[in-house]
Parts: structure tokens; sequence; C-alpha cells
């Protein structure tokens, strides 16, 4: 019929058409926009895989980033501790040269001492044996009577610098090392009684009142007898020669509360000056000798110091409360005595 319009059963290429295909049982899906969707999901995931892949690769990039410059860090740090180490090392070195040539110049100076110390002795015995002749008038009387006080007088200055001489020998000795004790037991009463003895003219010419005062029975010591008589017999010059008329020198010995013994010397002299012994307000504190310090007393007080030290001990100059000094000797505990 020409008057109705049929649609053809296929198009052009011979396929079915849609009304054809549903009267066959089947429908095909209705068409959808595939390549809009297909690119918009594909370009999303583009995106977040490039995303991804940028953001592992600065992670990776701010980690080895990390990772030098901790290590330039460490390697600088390393850098300066072994630029220190070097120093230290250097300034140890520098220290020990030093040091060694501080000890071979002590011992230089101590060896000198002790060959000067011997070569005096000779002519000074020599002086001193003339002039001890001239003074007594051995060979016949002077024309001048005036030369025998010349002569006394050189054989008082001689005996002196005999015995500054024979000090140095004892410290030269001391420091270097050639002074060695020999130790038995020492009873230190008897010492004590022998020195206080010895000093008794010396202390009555001035004069002083000189006492002794032991501490204990018997106390006895085991050490070198000559090192502790020249301990307690400079102890006593000094203080009898810097007390003045009418002062008291006293000895003391014994063995103390702590069973170390000592022994002491105290004056009513003008005691130490500020410079020598530092004091902290009113009150007396006790300073170490280093060598010939103390009130000028030469070497008297370093020969002590010395001395002691071999023992083990230590010396203590002290000022006293009511005036004047206090020179302490203490030894070690260990070479205490105890019974007869």
């Amino acid at each position: 019929m020409s008057g109705l319009f049929c649609p053809p059963l296929c198009d052009a290429a011979g396929s079915p058409s849609e009304p054809a295909a549903a009267a066959q049982g089947f429908a095909p899906p209705a068409r959808a926009p595939v390549v809009p969707v297909l690119a918009a999901i594909l370009g999303i995931s583009g995106f977040a895989l490039a995303g991804a892949t940028l953001s592992g690769i600065a992670g990776a990039l701010a980690g080895g980033l990390a990772a030098a410059v901790a290590a330039a860090l460490l390697l600088r740090h390393a850098a300066r501790q072994e630029t220190a180490r070097r120093a230290f090392e250097a300034r140890a070195r520098a220290a020990e040269a030093a040091c060694a040539r501080a000890e071979a110049e002590s011992r230089a100076k101590s060896l000198f001492l002790a060959e000067m110390s011997h070569e005096l002795r000779t002519p000074l015995n020599t002086v001193m044996g003339f002039s001890e002749m001239m003074a007594e008038e051995v060979l016949g009387p002077h024309r001048v009577p005036a030369y025998a006080g010349y002569a006394r007088d050189i054989h008082v200055a001689g005996r002196h610098l005999l015995s500054l001489a024979d000090d140095l020998l004892d410290l030269a000795r001391i420091e270097i090392g050639h002074r060695s004790l020999m130790e038995t037991p020492v009873r230190l009463d008897l010492l004590a009684e022998d020195c206080v003895g010895m000093m008794g003219p010396l202390a009555a010419a001035r004069p002083l009142a000189l006492g002794l005062e032991i501490s204990g029975p018997a106390p006895r010591l085991w050490g070198d007898e000559r090192a502790l008589r020249q301990i307690a017999l400079n102890l006593l010059a000094n203080a009898v020669k810097f007390t003045p008329a009418g002062g008291t020198v006293r000895l003391r010995a014994g063995i103390g509360g702590d069973g170390a013994p000592y022994l002491s010397v105290e004056d009513t002299g003008p005691g130490i000056a500020d410079r020598e012994l530092p004091l902290d307000g009113a009150h007396p504190r006790e300073s170490r000798l280093d060598l010939a310090t103390g009130r000028g007393a030469g070497l008297g007080l370093a020969i002590v110091r010395g001395l002691a030290s071999l023992h083990g001990g230590s010396l203590t100059l002290v000022r006293r409360a009511g005036g004047g000094t206090s020179a302490r000797v203490a030894f070690p505990a260990a070479r205490a005595m105890h019974g007869s």
C-alpha cells in the first residue's frame, strides 16, 4: 500500500533494524558515549598515576637529600673531632716535652748545687782552719791586737758558709734522689731530748726558754735517725733564730690521736708573714711549704720538707692564735712502733 510508511527491516548495510531485532527476541544495549567515558576514566587514572609517580620520585629525592645532608654533617663533625684530637695530642706532646725539659733543668740545677757544694767545702775548711789558728794566736801574739778579732770574724763567716754548703748539698741530694734512708727503730723521746740539749746553749745566749714535751710513753718510730735528728734541729734552730729575747720555744714529740708519729716546734716569735702564710680572716690556716719559704729561714725548712717527704710525711706551718708559729712534721701512722 502506497499510502502507509513501513520502515525497512534492514538498513542499507543489510543489518536487521532494531524493530526487526526486537521481533526476533533480543534487544541490543542502548548506545552510550563510550569513547568520552573511557577517555575520562583513562584521564583520571593517568593523572593519579602520574601524581603517585611524581610523589614517589619527590620522596626518594627528599630522602636522598636528607641522607646526603646527614652524611655531610657527620663528615664535618668527624673532621672537627679529628682536628680537635690532633690539637689535643699536639698540646699533650708539648706539655710532655716541657715537663721533660723542666725535669732535666731541675736535675741539672741539683747536680750543679751538689758539685758546687762539694767543691766549696775544701777551701772553706782551709779558711776556717787558718782563721782559727790566727784567732787563737797559735804561732804567737799578733802585733796588732785587732787582727785576732778579724780572724775570729773570718772563722765565724767561714763556718756559716760551710753550713750553707752542707745545706745545699743535702738539698741537692734529696732532689736528685741520692739521699737514701737508713731506717731503724728510733725513740722519739730520746732524740728530742738530745736535740733540746744541743740547742740549749744557743737558746740561753738569746736568752730564750727552751722546753720539751713528750706525748705518750716512749714513742717509737721506724725511720732514719740522722734525718729525724736533722728535722728536729732545723726546726729548733729556725724557731730560736726568729724568736725575740724572753720568748719561748717548745719541741713536742709523740704519737697523735690518729696514730701518726709527729715532731713539732712552737715559738712565740713574730709569726709567719701574710705573704708566706695566707690567712682567712683572723683564723690560722695551714700552709704547705714548697721550698725555701717561711720567714727567710733559708734552706732549713726546704731540707725538713724533703726529709719528711722521704719518710712519706709532710711539713705544715700554722700561725698560732696567741702569736708565733707552729711547725709540725707528721709521719704516716704505719711508721709508728708500738710496744717496748
